[in-house]
């Protein structure tokens, strides 16, 4: 027996509201036609009666758009079909209404708004009703000298001269028979207020013996054209009439030079002391492939032996190895350590009247232990010492001159003390304020700068008191920067403690007078960073800054290649040779003959996909030789 089953749709019913009324010439509000029950979609949707407003359209999806072009009360009605096997159909009707605008009126606001002689100017009068296009001109009085009316109503050009300038300006549409208002406005233009010249950027430092790179100063205000002039020395250098730095730098040092600036109208600007920087010229440097360690590292700590050899831990694993500057190779160590660490501190003790004298202190890592062990370069072996007495993570640990290791902050404000004697932990005076990302140096007076990790807060830390006390603050909030502290170079700089990063900015502390002062700004392009770089002192005391990374953008974020010195000279940096590898996160270990040993780290590359990306992040096993 053959039985049939038959499925019937429901009765389509459109929804029926009023629709939206239109005025002549101007776009249509819009209206989707839409079935409210019943049919199998997709709808497809036709006028069958009447027709719509001419100037608008009727798309099969029931859409209705246009811009009405006459005006009156047009009924139509519209059908929609479904998609069923059997095609349903459903009818509905409406009228739609279109008006004729009124005739045009003016808006009085917002008045036009006052303008500055020599600074461009823009404005759109604007009316309501009358048939567009609506056509504007000025029929009383007489506008500035440099502006102009268009017929689309806007004032726009560059004021040439001053003073209250009444004006009448007519509006006329596009009626059969043109309607039109008027309405009258006073334009202002006054002068500009007296020049201010830029502090930022500063000048980028030079070079004796090169072309000094392009730098013009700028001010704000003032009527162009503005005459620059200077006082102060600049061997070699001069300062045009417009503003721009350039010469051939003579001599080196840091150049004060007061900045002086008056305009057109003869108004001047307040006098700015401004600092040109000048370093001597040095050999060019290179960065040169030496032997890939044994395994990607990043988070690692590099540490330089008392045999000259070079200990590369963790990161985030729990091998290490050795490099040999003999060779330029890496080996594994025979041991491993207890644990896989990254983010950990590794501390060279030094001193030869206390016992564990020559082993590496390998302290914290990966934010969840309290372990620490001990390198021993005789037996290449890791064995387990005291425990630290709280959690860290992105501590700091510092050789004092008693022998003990201070361990500093690390997502805390605690301290402690490792003592190679006894091979324990113990507490010290708090910091405070809780650090992280934070830097400490050792002062050679025995006192440690902490700098950073929370805010732009910096204290010094006592070992004959064990008590931390705030100093002066930096300049800016730093976190994850660098802090070098300088000898070698000049008797004024020697003993100061350079922070620099991670934006473009740096600055000096100075132990004596516990305040910072800022120094030139690194030489990287301004959208650059040197968030993961490394500074590491060389013997003829400048400071290699190397690596970091463009910053987070709609471009995303990449690794940059670039280093640089500063020199204490000028107080200032200069770019030097580039990294092979671009690079951050690395480690940067000076050896016995002066060289810089950088290993590993990650590069960050951005991929472009449609109006975004993703970074890619590779970890490096590389290693490179900076000279």
């Amino acid at each position: 027996m053959t039985e049939s089953l038959v499925i019937n749709d429901s009765q389509m019913v459109i929804s029926t509201t009023s629709l939206p009324t239109g005025t002549v010439t101007y776009p249509y509000a819009g209206y989707s036609f839409t079935m409210s029950s019943g049919g199998s979609p997709p709808f497809t949707w036709n006028v069958t009666k009447g027709s719509v407003p001419s100037g608008l359209m009727f798309g099969t999806d029931g859409s209705l758009s246009g811009t009405p072009t006459s005006a009156g009360s047009f009924p139509f009605t519209v059908t929609a079909t479904d998609s069923a096997q059997t095609p349903q159909t459903a009818p509905a009707s409406f009228v739609l209404v279109i008006s004729n605008p009124g005739p045009p009126v003016v808006n009085p606001t917002p008045l036009p708004p006052a303008g500055t002689n020599g600074t461009v100017y823009g404005y759109s009068f604007t009316a309501n009703g009358g048939f567009l296009p609506l056509s504007w001109k000025l029929t009383s009085g007489a506008l500035p000298t440099g502006l102009t009316l268009g017929t689309d109503g806007a004032l726009s050009g560059t004021p040439t001269s001053i003073g209250s300038f009444p004006i009448a300006v007519t509006v006329t549409d596009s009626a059969p028979t043109p309607a039109m208002n008027t309405a009258l406005f006073t334009l202002v233009i006054s002068n500009p207020p007296p020049p201010t010249i830029n502090t930022a950027p500063v000048p980028p430092t030079g070079i004796v013996g090169t072309l000094y790179p392009f730098f013009q100063f700028t001010a704000g205000g003032g009527l162009a054209p503005l005459i620059w002039s200077e006082t102060g020395a600049l061997p070699g250098l001069a300062l045009s009439i417009d503003g721009i730095l350039s010469g051939t730098p003579s001599g080196a040092g840091i150049f004060p030079i007061t900045l002086n600036v008056i305009d057109q109208l003869k108004q001047s600007a307040a006098s700015t002391l401004v600092t040109v920087r000048v370093s001597l010229a040095r050999p060019a440097a290179t960065f040169t492939h030496v032997g890939n360690m044994t395994v990607a590292r990043t988070g690692h700590t590099a540490t330089l032996l008392l045999s000259g050899k070079v200990l590369v831990a963790g990161g985030p694993n729990a091998s290490a190895e050795l490099y040999d500057p003999t060779s330029e190779m890496f080996t594994a160590t025979i041991g491993l350590m207890s644990i896989a660490r990254s983010g950990h501190t590794a501390t060279l003790l030094a001193d030869a009247a206390l016992a564990n004298h020559g082993k590496v202190l390998m302290a914290g890592g990966a934010g969840t232990t309290l372990t620490a062990e001990l390198y021993d370069p005789t037996t290449n072996m890791f064995t387990a010492t005291g425990s630290m007495q709280a959690m860290r993570n992105g501590q700091t640990a510092t050789l004092l001159n008693t022998g003990q290791v201070l361990v500093a902050g690390g997502a805390t404000a605690s301290a402690e003390l490792f003592d190679p004697a006894s091979g324990t932990f113990s507490a010290t005076g708090d910091m405070t304020v809780s650090r992280t990302g934070h830097t400490a140096t050792l002062l050679p007076d025995g006192t440690v700068l902490i700098a950073g990790g929370a805010g732009a807060t910096a204290e010094l830390y006592d070992p004959t008191s064990g008590k931390f006390t705030a100093t002066g603050n930096m300049s800016e909030s730093r976190s994850g920067h660098t802090a070098t502290l300088l000898a070698g170079g000049t008797v004024l700089t020697n003993g100061k403690v350079l922070i620099a990063g991670p934006d473009i900015t740096a600055e000096l502390f100075d132990p004596a007078s516990g305040s910072f002062s800022s120094v030139g700004n690194l030489a990287i392009l301004y959208y650059a960073s040197v968030l993961g770089s490394t500074a590491t002192l060389r013997k003829d005391g400048t400071v290699v800054v190397a690596g970091g990374q463009i910053r987070p953008s709609y471009s995303g974020s990449s690794s940059i290649a670039n280093a640089e010195l500063f020199a204490s000279e000028s107080e200032g940096f200069t770019a030097t040779g580039s990294l092979i590898t671009a690079r951050q996160g690395h480690t940067a270990t000076e050896l016995g003959d002066g060289t810089v040993l950088v290993t590993g780290g990650y590069t960050l590359r951005f991929i472009r996909q449609g109006r975004g990306g993703i970074e890619i992040r590779t970890v490096l096993s590389s290693a490179e030789l900076f000279k």
